[in-house]
């Protein structure tokens, strides 16, 4: 989609929500809201920008993205067939009474909470924002209320079947589709790569990006690890999750105070840009679903921090199904224990060393995890399509349980 300069976003009002409100309920057509994509942040229109220039570019479809994020960058272009709509006060009013056709979010726990499904027979379709399994950092029923999952893995899919049988819930349509972020980035590394070799290879850099539970790296041993790194000599990027940002400044202040004078560090809060991805020779992370997307993405390694697991459902295990974010650690990169951190220069250091080898493993790794790499909108675009061909209506008329 189309990049505008921040300077065009307007602040975003209570009139602007029920505009809204009477746009998507009152508007006599309703094939100009047949497909509704909805974010509650504006780093999410990163997993959907393929989707959407497929169904917009390839079908000619209109297509409303409605946002609670004021600064989402939906708002800054006029893309021909997107219709940006914004609405966060009003979206327990909103969301009851939506009849697109298709409702696509990135936003779990539908029903649980603020977001119910409407009384219409909408199809409610989820996308994946992480390439994490199901059962472990999500809360537990996060997808029961979708009726159609676009599957990034094969995990997903044997999770959310197994979850079915568990829980005795209606079975819901799994596509095999992929995770479009992950080829953005894969696309624009082979790109950032081509470039960079044409100019000299500059300094080595480590992105470090913690998740945002409460044992993660900041929380923990966050200043002797960046000691460390800093001291092997490498431009360190701390790259802290948005939720981080948002809830713990104080936090980031502290940080920040602590390595101010240190001319080969700096803190990255802009969430939206990727460009320290492909700066970065490696990623330091504990539990963060960016570490997937950066070792796939880059075929770089990571260096995790073994801290206590970000568990949102403490009943995981009863699945009996070990979460990808488990098992992949040691194809993608190293473990190390929280007390060990003090050498983690060194080790990104035997990570560039012995790069060509990280990189086959994390092909490897990738090709069995992640379906249809480099097709995934397409594939995305059709089953859309088909969707609203056939009129295949959400499995419920009206709101769930």
């Amino acid at each position: 989609m189309k990049n505008q300069s921040q300077s065009n976003l307007k602040p975003r009002s209570l009139l602007d929500e029920f505009r809204t409100l009477r746009a998507l309920l009152f508007d006599t057509d309703k094939t100009m809201r047949e497909i509704l994509f909805y974010s509650s942040q504006a780093q999410y229109i990163s997993y959907y920008e393929g989707l959407l220039r497929e169904l917009v570019e390839s079908e000619k479809k209109q297509v409303v993205y409605l946002s609670s994020d004021e600064t989402d960058p939906i708002f800054r272009g006029e893309d021909p067939g997107v219709i940006p709509r914004y609405s966060r006060a009003l979206l327990p009013l909103i969301f009851p009474m939506i009849d697109s056709s298709v409702v696509v979010t990135t936003i779990p726990d539908l029903h649980q909470y603020k977001i119910k499904r409407s009384f219409s027979g909408v199809n409610y379709l989820y996308v994946f924002h992480s390439l994490v399994s199901t059962h472990m950092m999500y809360r537990p029923g996060a997808f029961d209320h979708f009726d159609t999952l676009f599957c990034a893995g094969p995990h997903h899919a044997k999770e959310i079947r197994k979850l079915e049988v568990l829980h005795g819930l209606p079975k819901k349509t799994l596509h095999e589709v992929g995770y479009y972020r992950l080829e953005k980035i894969h696309k624009q590394h082979r790109e950032y790569v081509s470039e960079k070799a044409k100019q000299d290879a500059g300094e080595k850099t480590v992105l470090v990006a913690p998740g945002w539970h409460d044992s993660n790296i900041l929380n923990t041993c966050a200043e002797e690890l960046l000691q460390s790194l800093i001291k092997e000599g490498f431009f360190v990027v701390l790259r802290p999750h948005p939720m981080t940002i948002k809830n713990s400044p104080s936090t980031l202040e502290r940080i920040q105070a602590k390595f101010s004078n240190a001319a080969n560090f700096s803190l990255d809060t802009e969430t939206t840009s990727e460009k320290y991805f492909h700066r970065a020779d490696v990623m330091v992370s504990d539990w963060s679903g960016a570490a997937l997307e950066y070792a796939f993405g880059t075929e770089r390694p990571v260096l995790f921090v073994d801290l206590p697991r970000k568990v949102y459902n403490p009943e995981y295990e009863k699945l009996g199904i070990q979460p990808l974010e488990i098992r992949i650690r040691d194809h993608i990169g190293a473990r190390m224990a929280p007390e060990q951190v003090a050498r983690a220069g060194s080790t990104a250091l035997d990570f560039i060393k012995n790069e060509r080898e990280y990189r086959d493993q994390i092909i490897e790794a990738r090709n069995t995890s992640v379906y249809n790499f480099g097709r995934s909108s397409i594939i995305g675009r059709e089953i859309i399509s088909n969707i609203l061909t056939r009129g295949i209506q959400g499995r419920m008329s009206g709101p769930a349980g």
